[in-house]
């Protein structure tokens, strides 16, 4: 919560939005993370941003992978 009232302070600070995407990331808030990430790629410089950019697609794919399994989804595909 805390780092949330930061980001409302200094919604431009690239820093504070990367480790508040981590954070989320860490708490398993994969799409929440992905959202933040994909944000402070926009505000980052080059070098930093193409780092970012591999990372965030790799949680686009676990935000994904977690939506199948809150779901239900086996991983097999069944034919009726």
């Amino acid at each position: 919560m805390a780092s949330q009232r930061l980001l409302i302070l200094q919604p431009h600070n690239w820093v504070l939005r990367r480790d508040h995407g981590m954070m989320l990331y860490y708490s398993r808030e994969y799409e929440e993370a992905v959202q933040e990430l994909s944000i402070c790629m926009a505000f980052a410089p080059e070098e930093e941003a193409e780092v970012l950019e591999a990372f965030v697609e790799k949680l686009h794919l676990l935000r994904i992978e977690s939506s199948w399994k809150n779901q239900g989804c086996s991983g097999r595909l069944t034919v009726t």
